[in-house]
């Protein structure tokens, strides 16, 4: 490679990887400029409205149809206190998710155990229908309203409560004042309580509010699930993209059980959705390094050595919550923040090699880079602003994964689409290579035919002189005369005619010519063209066989009797045209300017090449399907 040559290439490489990072920039600013705007106006903790203060709401003022109870609760940490019994009693004041369980600020205190919550808000004196979000309370509960038990989930009394948690809405009358309290009891869980704050308001906003979460949730399940469905089908289907297709059918199936855990809570559910969950995002994590090792060309040591540390990441997330934490604060704050920097570790390394990787196309590499950086931006901002709680779109994490999917979706989809169009293009290439060979073939044959026959009447030719000789000796020039006229009309005598002065074009009609005696097809041959052309010969050879063959395929497929084909071809003013006829059986179909082959499924090649290649040189191409015959002409300007 020369100095120049390797400048070249160096520079085209940085240019490459200049385009990435303005790339891998664009996301970032992109998506974190979304999820600012997400932490801003989707956020219980932001929500715009009159907030809680030392245990009270006051609404009677507010005309906000819906309201979110995140500030001002009081808690009483280990006690179970119902309505009527709080004279006396100490409260604590939090923001619901300020706590992951009922230690209530104490570093040392139990995160475990029970505790109550209460919260009074102050309402329009008229009677009204209200509701309540009935949000996961971890994991035994029971609400009352104004001193009126509105839901029991499990038994808070136990000692070792069996899990209840169920979403829904609670609705009710009031006027004045709403009384909410919550006694709630949990002893394994890593969270405990109530940590989510409930949306509160009249019953139809409540209610939209939870079906639009729940028609988002159905959107992500179905569309992640069909989508995988349908590249497993394609996967096994497939050849050379069978793992690729796999491996992001499983993405897929790993992401729709990881976000369906609202559809589980709300028919009831015990700890192993949230098992279920945690399992299912970290078996996700690893579908996504397994792929993203197929993708950029990642083999060996350090695919197995990837694979394996997402996989004991999963198996870490089903095991340790279980069986390892033990009710320890410290611990659950130790396991909270090993995940996290397992995560950030990860999505380096994936972006990383995204970035440098050299095995795909740049579209797809681009995509890959966006999905993959979507995801590390949502795990960062999820981590660094712990604040958040989505009122209506979603965690980010969750939408990020979505579009994720969507991303890889479409561009594995083109793809596949490129490659199936590359391997048609491929295999009608073979065919076309197969029938030139094949015209080669019968050429040489008649080629070394007509040598063979020329060496014999080479060889007999002295034989004939010597007789014409002893007959002029012997001046019977009778005899002479018979022998010349019987050596005329001899069958060694054959003549193999020259069907066009133009080399290329002959030899495409003589191999037509041969195959039409061979199918048994009246071949017609009208054509006249000079021996040199402006168009190449491999391109008047390629014309005149797509021709040609598209018409004997046509005719094969009609009773004998009724087959027929006619070519003509000829220079006029100059200009080269070229008619071909056929009868045919009147299956044809031209859709949005595409000819759509009768072999196959999809477009066809043979006369599509014709056209391509008649407008690529300035020429027209015209199609004429009458009721019997099949007519296809073309016109190639000033060719001569």
């Amino acid at each position: 490679m020369s100095k120049g040559t390797s400048l070249h290439v160096q520079f085209m490489k940085k240019n490459i990887y200049l385009k990435r990072l303005c790339l891998l920039l664009l996301v970032v600013l992109c998506t974190i400029l979304l999820f600012f705007l997400q932490y801003r106006y989707d956020n219980k903790y932001h929500f715009p409205g009159i907030q809680g203060e030392q245990g009270i709401l006051d609404l009677r003022s507010d005309r906000q149809p819906l309201s979110v109870l995140t500030y001002g609760w009081e808690i009483y940490p280990q006690k179970l206190i119902a309505p009527g019994e709080f004279n006396g009693q100490k409260p604590h004041f939090i923001y619901l998710g300020q706590y992951g369980g009922f230690e209530a600020g104490d570093k040392n205190g139990n995160p475990h155990g029970c505790a109550t919550y209460r919260l009074t808000i102050l309402l329009p004196p008229e009677v009204n229908e209200y509701a309540l979000e009935l949000p996961e309370i971890y994991s035994a509960s029971r609400i009352w309203v104004n001193g009126r038990p509105v839901s029991i989930l499990g038994d808070v009394t136990s000692v070792n409560p069996s899990p209840s948690i169920r979403t829904g809405m609670i609705t009710f009358s009031a006027a004045g004042k709403a009384e909410l309290v919550v006694q709630a009891a949990d002893t394994r869980h890593y969270y405990s309580g109530m940590v989510y704050p409930p949306a509160f308001g009249s019953t139809d906003a409540v209610s939209d509010l939870i079906s639009l979460r729940f028609l988002r949730t159905c959107i992500m399940v179905i569309a992640s699930l069909t989508i995988g469905i349908l590249y497993l089908f394609i996967g096994i289907k497939t050849g050379g993209e069978r793992r690729r297709m796999i491996l992001f059918s499983l993405v897929c199936l790993f992401f729709t059980m990881h976000v369906m855990y609202p559809l589980f809570h709300l028919f009831g559910a015990g700890y192993w959705t949230y098992y279920l969950e945690d399992l299912s995002f970290y078996l996700f994590l690893t579908a996504i390094c397994a792929l993203h090792c197929s993708l950029c060309g990642i083999k060996g040591r350090p695919q197995r050595f990837a694979v394996f540390v997402c996989a004991a990441a999963a198996l870490a997330s089903l095991v340790v919550p279980a069986l390892l934490l033990n009710g320890s604060l410290t611990a659950m704050l130790l396991y909270s923040v090993f995940l996290d920097g397992f995560k950030l570790v990860l999505f380096s390394w994936l972006i990383t090699t995204a970035f440098f990787n050299r095995e795909q196309t740049e579209t797809m590499r681009s995509l890959l880079l966006a999905g993959l950086c979507t995801i590390a931006v949502a795990l960062l901002v999820q981590a660094a602003a712990p604040v958040f709680e989505p009122v209506r779109f979603g965690w980010q994490t969750e939408n990020a994964g979505f579009l994720f999917i969507l991303l890889l979706a479409g561009g594995l989809w083109f793809d596949t689409i490129r490659a199936y169009a590359e391997r048609t293009a491929l295999a009608e290439n073979m065919r076309l290579m197969k029938g030139q060979f094949a015209l080669q073939e019968e050429n040489y044959r008649i080629l070394s035919k007509s040598i063979e026959e020329t060496r014999k009447m080479r060889h007999d030719l002295r034989h004939h002189i010597t007789a014409i000789k002893e007959l002029t000796n012997q001046k019977q020039y009778d005899a002479l005369e018979d022998y010349l006229e019987g050596y005329e009309n001899s069958s060694e005598q054959t003549e193999w005619p020259v069907l066009c002065d133009n080399h290329a074009a002959n030899a495409v009609l003589t191999y037509y010519r041969q195959r039409a005696l061979q199918k048994q097809i009246p071949l017609s041959i009208h054509v006249s063209l000079p021996a040199e052309l402006k168009l190449e010969a491999w391109k008047l050879g390629v014309l005149l066989g797509n021709l040609l063959e598209n018409a004997f395929e046509a005719s094969e497929k009609l009773p004998q009797e009724l087959r027929s084909v006619k070519i003509y071809a000829k220079i006029a003013k100059g200009n080269l045209l070229i008619t071909v006829r056929n009868h045919w059986n009147g299956e044809f179909t031209v859709l949005e300017d595409r000819i759509y082959s009768t072999k196959h499924e999809g477009a066809g090649i043979g006369l599509s090449s014709v056209r391509s290649m008649a407008e690529a040189n300035g020429g027209q191409f015209y199609l004429t399907p009458d009721k019997d015959e099949f007519e296809v002409s073309l016109v190639l300007w000033k060719q001569v």
